[in-house]
């Protein structure tokens, strides 16, 4: 719809007049989306085609514009019909419809009766040509091709008309006022604390130059300088100020829980406006079982059935909605929370999500995404993920794994004979051509995978012969069972990962992809090299993006990781934390090197007791695998050390991950965590106080030496001349300091970061590094965190000197600067 205020007019389109509600209904199907919008358009053309065949004056998609005046203003309405032709003197209009079961389909349904209108709407166009007409209904099952043709009277819908065009200006005239109470709204919006951190406002006024010029920030900015509230703060104001709505994506949920807590700071200070943290399908699910099938699920099947306006009313009274709070109002009104809560989003002026949500090709919120979206501001939390997700979204595999468990799961389930066979063939034929490939290398007895080409012209069939097995399997299966497959079904699982690996192959052809086959793994892979492209489209069509990360080193890689234009405006801060309270050492004396790793493992283990032994105290120790993270942890274990030892495990639940976090804030206790770069405790974790007082980073944790990584340092040597740097150093020393920033979360936070390895001394690595780290390399690092901790102990005597007053005055300066990490506390109190 569109609307042209000067001249008074609506230009909309048939559908618009018919769907003037504002309800949405969620419609649940086993189909894929694009498997059903794929086999609809294929029955469509077939159709039109035979039409074309036997009439002579056929059309197809013929232009229908009319138009109507409401209230001084102006309605064009137009649309297309799917197919005219003239037969003895009348105009036949037939409109198709793809539909799941013709059978069942009920001519007295409400989407029959949406049907019926969109074709009278289309003949009410000839009537008022004077034409005699004839509308014909045009229903084609998309399972068996059956079709059923039904006559529908013309009528003069002039009446309905006017009445729809009447509900459109209405509701246009509501969402004005709305947009009207919005601008006012930011009047609201104030900053939420006495004073402003150091660099604060500078942050809140370059965004707030961005987003007036529409332009792209990286701010680059470590743990304490209030860059959550300096982003979202100006952010937030403008939105409201300009109609927009601003999307929060991050990596983890961790993150999100600090935006709700921010969130929840700004409406204590009586801010009016309205935000919704997003969370996973499986994660929100109140049902007994995660089964998304009407009949099975009884949230999913009352759906459709309720008032959504009334819930979602309901539930923006809330301002800041979360996962809690949507289950509550699911099990209270019988309804689906992850659908409840993507339709309460659409009224929501701040949208918290998980990177997913907007830059995954098949998981993004089609909503917001499939059309238009440069009312949307886009702030990009812990940034430095991104690149490395994205690259994730364009790599898929099939391996002859799945092929055999998709084999064995389709003859379990005891399907027709004719459907098993054509599913078996065509699992069959790929594991064929997987083996073909294998085949061409007897001799090579290697880990590397091998480059090859993927014949795209096998993938197409093989993916339009499985489109329509689905069709079928599903039908058998609705019989069989008494309800659809759920998305978790092997045959839909493999259904949706043979059209992204198909649809992917399509563009393979350009340098940022490899293909790849496995030999030992039994596996093909198409492998995205850089995402930057695919970034770079998805993020121009934002109103403004600002990505915010402390480890966005070095700049320009990430600004081209990320797809960000040269002009894209750049601010970096050095740490607001007092430098006495930070100390880095460094121990180059070793090589932590692949080939030089056995020679490290007894002194790195020695320097490690000896460093925990001088204070009590919980210590991490990041490695950059877990092979050499077991070899010390065995050194370690033959010493004698004043604490207890945990350890990362390769494939560690969220549950124990919380158990150990848990065990470093018991008081009395301590510990030495070992753990790898980049994993589960380097990220996302804030070891507050006393949870860690020294970490140890042993060698810059480097990726893997592989024949991937091999591909993406030429590609970067092709593209931008920094092979090295961007395939290896670079991700190795960002995962470096995102380990290090573990340590300093706040601004009473005391401790060291220890560097082991020659590499952190020289030029090319050091120059990756923060410039606010002043890194010692003194003769005796041992002596050296004794002076380090002896110091405290005399500032902590001297502080103790100055009296109660002091202390009540340092609590109410913490008040006026609270930190990132000190927010829930922070909440608590207020």
């Amino acid at each position: 719809m569109k609307v042209i205020q000067e001249r008074k007019e609506f230009h909309i389109s048939i559908k618009d007049v018919i769907f003037t509600s504002s309800e949405r209904k969620f419609l649940t199907s086993a189909i894929p989306l694009r498997i059903r919008a794929s086999k609809g358009t294929e029955v469509h053309q077939i159709f039109q085609e035979n039409r074309k065949k036997t009439e002579k004056t056929f059309q197809r998609e013929v232009l229908v514009k009319f138009q109507t005046r409401i209230q001084g203003w102006n309605f064009i309405i137009s649309g297309r019909a799917d197919i005219v032709y003239e037969k003895e003197g009348t105009w036949i209009i037939e409109e198709i419809k793809s539909i799941l079961n013709l059978e069942d389909f009920s001519l007295e349904s409400q989407t029959a009766e949406e049907y019926r209108l969109q074709l009278l709407l289309y003949g009410h166009y000839f009537l008022q040509l004077g034409k005699p007409i004839q509308c014909r209904l045009v229903l084609i099952d998309i399972y068996t091709e059956k079709t059923k043709i039904i006559d529908v009277p013309p009528q003069d819908l002039s009446a309905y008309i006017q009445k729809q065009c009447e509900t459109i200006l209405t509701s246009w005239e509501r969402a004005r006022k709305l947009k009207a109470e919005q601008r006012n709204r930011a009047k609201t919006v104030m900053f939420p604390f006495e004073k402003y951190r150091p660099s604060q406002e500078e942050i809140i006024q370059k965004t707030t130059q961005c987003l007036q010029k529409r332009e792209r920030l990286m701010l680059l900015a470590p743990s304490g300088l209030g860059k959550t509230i300096g982003t979202l703060f100006p952010a937030l104001k403008y939105a409201l100020k300009k109609n927009k709505r601003v999307f929060v994506i991050t990596s983890k949920t961790t993150q999100q829980h600090i935006y709700r807590e921010t969130l929840r700071i700004f409406t204590k200070k009586k801010a009016k406006f309205n935000s919704i943290i997003l969370t996973a399908k499986e994660k929100m699910c109140v049902n007994s079982a995660f089964i998304c099938e009407k009949s099975l699920c009884p949230f999913l099947d009352n759906y459709g059935k309720v008032s959504l306006d009334k819930i979602i009313s309901e539930m923006l009274t809330k301002q800041v909605i979360d996962a809690r709070y949507i289950r509550k109002m699911a099990r209270t009104h019988t309804v689906c929370p992850f659908e409840i809560s993507l339709d309460c989003a659409l009224y929501c002026d701040v949208i918290v999500g998980d990177y997913n949500y907007v830059f995954h090709p098949y998981i993004k919120l089609k909503r917001f995404f499939d059309g238009p979206y440069d009312d949307i501001i886009l702030i990009v939390d812990e940034a430095h993920n991104l690149p490395f997700r994205a690259m994730t979204y364009y790599s898929p595999e099939i391996t002859l794994q799945s092929l055999t468990d998709v084999i064995d799961y389709l003859r379990l389930l005891r399907m027709p004979k004719s459907i098993e066979k054509k599913g078996i063939a065509i699992y069959q034929e790929i594991t064929k051509f997987i083996m073909d490939l294998i085949n061409q290398f007897p001799d090579l007895v290697t880990k590397k995978p091998v480059i090859v080409k993927f014949d795209k012209k096998f993938f197409r069939k093989m993916l339009k012969d499985y489109d329509q097995l689905i069709l079928s399997y599903i039908q058998a299966y609705t019989f069989q069972q008494g309800f659809q497959p759920g998305g978790k079904d092997k045959i839909i699982e493999f259904a949706l990962n043979l059209r992204q690996f198909s649809t992917i192959l399509q563009e393979s052809d350009s340098p940022e992809y490899s293909e790849l086959l496995y030999i030992k793994e039994g596996k093909i892979k198409i492998l995205c090299k850089s995402a930057a492209p695919k970034l770079e489209k998805q993020i121009a069509g934002f109103h403004s993006v600002i990505i915010q990360s402390a480890t966005l080193f070095p700049r320009d890689y990430f600004r081209k990781m990320v797809g960000f234009p040269p002009s894209a405006h750049k601010l970096q801060y050095s740490s607001p934390f007092s430098q006495q309270n930070r100390l880095y050492l460094l121990m180059s004396n070793l090589s932590t090197k692949y080939e030089d790793r056995q020679e490290s493992y007894d002194q790195i283990a020695r320097t490690i007791c000896n460093v925990v032994n001088v204070k009590k105290g919980n210590y991490l120790a990041f490695f950059p695998s877990f092979a050499y993270l077991k070899a010390v942890q065995r050194e370690i274990e033959t010493r004698s050390i004043s604490i207890e030892l945990i350890v990362q495990e390769r494939k560690m639940s969220e549950s124990k991950r919380r158990k150990y976090l848990k065990k470093l804030q018991t008081p009395n206790k301590n510990y030495l965590l070992l753990a790898v770069h980049g994993g589960i405790f380097s990220e996302g974790v804030d070891f507050i106080g006393d949870m860690a007082i020294g970490a140890f980073i042993i060698g810059p944790g480097l990726p893997a030496f592989s024949m991937e990584q091999e591909l993406m340092q030429k590609y970067f040597e092709f593209k931008w001349k920094k092979g090295f740097e961007y395939a290896y150093r670079n991700p190795g020393m960002m995962k470096v300091i995102q380990a290090a920033g573990r340590i300093f979360r706040t601004s009473t936070d005391r401790g060291f970061v220890m560097l082991i390895g020659h590499r952190f001394s020289t030029p090319y690595y050091k120059s990756v590094l923060p410039t606010d780290w002043n890194i010692e390399q003194p003769p005796d690092p041992i002596k050296r965190i004794q002076t380090f901790w002896v110091t405290q102990n005399a500032d902590l005597r001297e502080k103790s000197r100055v009296g109660q007053d002091r202390s009540v005055k340092l609590k109410k300066i913490q008040k006026k600067y609270p930190k990132t990490a000190d927010l829930f506390d922070f909440m608590d109190k207020l």
